[in-house]
């Protein structure tokens, strides 16, 4: 299997001394087993009291105790594979050691040159997911990446998506919900013989509602790999202080995983932490502040801490609304603290602002940021051969030069990252080659991308599955009213294409 991600070569920065991080673990223990956690479903109650919860049924209320946790703690995969179509793309979660780089989604598109962004066609939605696919440094794909592409109706755009990943990616993938949507995009995982990540979105504060309780259950009977993300926001949703907003969220996410094993043991889930700090002039999340980073990092370091893999969003937005210095610090500097905090995964790759649009030029810059810090984690070589103090002594003073040796030209591209989109040429010889931004670099570079890469295709029999699954839930979905009438006619449209399924 190819390797995917980056090992840090050196120890993760803590954010929380000791004493510190004991306060915080006990406040999770704490929440859990004083406040408890609301739990609407009747059948998760009842499996849980039979696990050794305590349940208060007429509150709909579940209190946790701390041997009930750490054994679903002991129960819990201490990082594991996830199986993508094409086999060396398989990708190992392993908390504490790897970090993997996923991209950041959006709801649009985002055009750099009109500087607007709108819903994706299904070309171009194709296209980005290939694009994504072409990328050295994504080692795997987030869900969405666009919440879907025009002329379909909302409750099919992430089936769309699904859809699309299998056909034009080889990479492992994660997979949003809406409408119940899961049950279909379960059954495409089966048809293509892949795990398929997806998400149990709990309700904070400290909430179960019916429907994640359904979807646990089904995810466990499937046997796939899933993550629990709250989404609270600070002083909101959630306390204000970081300490506090990370209590209530890993409580949250905690319990998920409670209940996880409790239904069947070895499930694997992970963690994921989409704690926003808030402008509190507005109430907005402010995307790209700071204080979604230290938040994530002592988010990191607790999950670490139990040996279950975390994912970071700190890095995934920015408040900027274009492509430019705003958007290269907030994201950049995210993306270093949690890479230096040990985040098991990362989104960040074409991230924009607000969660609201996405960049296939900017994924193609974030994919050169991504090279370099991988290339930060790997550290020194500090074997006889990297300290290099046989050359040294053998080169000796002036004259003596390390322009010709053999240790030069076999490493030097080991001890540096060598970025495809960013200018390193003199001022002259930029001025003479046209004066190119890097904007205009990744964009040359990602059309050399599009007309190069190839993506082995599925199989007839597949391609046929896949089909018959989108249209078992376009016809459910016609059947019980979500799609209306108008919706099915733009949509029928889209699917008559003699380009279908590409464009």
């Amino acid at each position: 299997m190819e390797k995917k991600g980056a090992e840090c070569a050196f120890p993760y920065i803590n954010i929380l001394d000791e004493s510190a991080f004991a306060q915080v673990r006990d406040g999770v223990y704490t929440v859990l087993q004083n406040t408890g956690v609301t739990v609407q479903s009747r059948k998760m109650r009842k499996i849980l009291k039979d696990y050794g919860c305590r349940v208060d049924e007429e509150r709909e209320r579940v209190y946790f105790d701390r041997d009930v946790i750490l054994r679903a703690l002991e129960a819990s995969p201490k990082g594991f594979e996830i199986k993508a179509r094409d086999e060396k793309n398989h990708v190992l979660l392993q908390p504490g050691k790897t970090t993997q780089f996923i991209n950041a989604c959006g709801t649009g598109i985002y055009h750099s040159h009109t500087r607007e962004s709108k819903a994706p066609t299904r070309k171009e939605f194709y296209e980005y997911i290939r694009l994504l696919d072409a990328l050295p440094n994504l080692d795997f794909q987030n869900c969405f990446p666009f919440f879907g592409f025009d002329k379909v109706p909302e409750c099919m755009k992430l089936l769309e998506s699904t859809a699309a990943k299998y056909r034009v990616s080889s990479k492992a993938q994660i997979e949003g919900t809406v409408f119940d949507n899961y049950k279909f995009s379960t059954e495409m995982a089966k048809a293509m013989g892949t795990d398929l990540c997806q998400i149990v979105n709990s309700a904070a504060p400290l909430t179960y509602f019916e429907e994640t309780a359904d979807q646990i259950f089904h995810y466990t009977e499937a046997g796939l790999p899933f993550h629990f993300a709250a989404g609270p926001t600070r002083g909101l949703t959630c306390p204000m202080g970081a300490g506090g907003a990370v209590i209530s969220n890993n409580a949250e996410g905690l319990a998920g995983l409670v209940m996880a094993q409790a239904v069947r043991p070895g499930s694997r889930v992970w963690m994921n932490s989409m704690i926003m700090t808030p402008d509190m002039s507005t109430g907005k999340p402010a995307f790209g502040d700071i204080g979604n980073s230290y938040t994530d990092m002592a988010f990191n370091q607790y999950w670490r801490y139990y040996g279950i893999p975390c994912w970071s969003n700190a890095a995934s937005w920015s408040s900027s609304k274009t492509i430019d210095y705003q958007a290269g610090f907030e994201q950049s500097l995210a993306l270093l603290s949690q890479c230096l905090s040990g985040a098991t995964v990362i989104s960040y790759q074409g991230g924009m602002y607000a969660e609201l649009y996405a960049s296939p030029v900017k994924a193609v810059i974030d994919d050169d940021v991504v090279g370099m810090v991988k290339r930060l984690m790997r550290g020194i070589d500090t074997s006889r051969e990297g300290l290099s103090v046989e050359l040294i002594q053998e080169t000796g003073p002036i004259p003596g030069s390390f322009m010709d040796s053999d240790e030069t030209l076999e490493n030097w591209r080991e001890e540096c990252y060598v970025p495809s989109v960013a200018s390193r040429t003199s001022y002259t010889e930029w001025k003479a080659s046209g004066e190119k931004s890097i904007l205009e670099s990744a964009e040359n570079r990602m059309k050399n991308l599009l007309e190069k890469h190839t993506v082995p295709s599925i199989s007839p029999e597949q391609e046929q599955q896949l089909e018959d699954i989108l249209q078992d839930a376009r016809n459910w979905y016609r059947k019980t009213g979500r799609i209306t009438e108008e919706e099915w006619k733009i949509y029928q449209e889209d699917l008559c294409s003699p380009d279908y399924p590409y464009a």
